[in-house]
């Protein structure tokens, strides 16, 4: 396996970063001891940290035991002055699309998933066209990359969507077209579009450069502070720091998943899973 170029800068941003999310972990405790808010529809309830952190440690340590024992999936870089392009126009993107969110004021409108669309699928997927061939990606055929992370898949539902703590949104105030309409639009723009964006593109990239770690981290906490806003309704540091904390958990699982299976359908099915499940139940019930 070719060491990535810039390995050493990789492990010192992943040590960095997960002391930085110990330290968010830290001042939520201090600052919000209740919990934090997952979601930012409207209502959305208070959620404790174990039920934050646990769905993730249990996937964490589940991917990383099944199988024991698989071949290592990492990209390798081709064209480094290509590679260096890409993951510069594609962090930019990551960076341009809050920011265009927060100075039109969209995040509520119906242009969120309009701009979302843009900025993290259109314009990056011209990006990676343009710069194809910078990375050469392993490839190992098999079942194990199909059973094992639907395993995962499983049982990271079950303790984070279907477990008996999890409560279930209430939709009645809302006309059913408006949810499924809704739902339907945010698993086009969040469920695929932040999944293609945020692990497929940038942090395959980003572990051709830094390694498996370096990547994942990077991307993690870039695909975390996209979800900073007022959810928590606490101020500008514990907002910082729970997007660190609950969808920096989720980053890390998911981006995990992604590094050691490279299983596309999958990746996306629990970004689905995250953001529909409990719409479906509420609908059903």
């Amino acid at each position: 396996m070719t060491t990535p170029p810039y390995a050493r800068t990789g492990t010192r941003l992943a040590v960095g970063l997960a002391a930085l999310a110990l330290v968010a972990l830290g001042t939520l405790l201090a600052l919000a001891p209740a919990g934090v808010r997952e979601s930012a529809d409207d209502g959305a309830p208070v959620v404790p940290y174990w039920q934050v952190l646990l769905p993730a440690a249990v996937a964490l340590a589940l991917i990383r035991l099944l199988p024991p024992r698989a071949p290592d999936l990492a990209p390798a870089v081709v064209d480094r002055r290509r590679l260096g392009a890409a993951v510069a126009a594609l962090l930019a993107c990551a960076v341009a699309f809050p920011v265009v969110v927060g100075v039109a004021d969209v995040g509520r409108s119906e242009w969120y998933h309009l701009v979302k669309v843009l900025l993290l699928v259109a314009v990056p997927g011209l990006v990676v066209a343009v710069t194809r061939g910078a990375t050469s990606a392993a490839w190992a055929p098999g079942a194990w990359r199909w059973w094992a992370p639907a395993v995962v898949l499983v049982v990271w539902t079950a303790l984070s969507q279907a477990a008996p703590w999890v409560p279930v949104p209430d939709y009645s105030a809302y006309p059913v077209e408006l949810v499924v309409a809704a739902a339907l639009a945010t698993a086009v723009a969040a469920g695929i579009g932040e999944e293609l964006f945020y692990r497929v593109w940038l942090q395959t990239r980003l572990e051709a450069l830094l390694g498996r770690w370096g990547g994942i981290a990077v991307a993690t906490a870039v695909f975390a502070l996209m979800h900073v806003g007022t959810r928590q309704g606490q101020g500008p540091v514990v907002e910082v720091a729970a997007a660190l904390v609950a969808q920096g958990s989720f980053g890390l699982t998911v981006g995990y998943l992604w590094s050691r299976y490279r299983n596309v359908p999958l990746t996306i099915a629990m970004h689905l899973v995250v953001n529909g499940y409990l719409v479906v139940v509420a609908l059903t019930r």
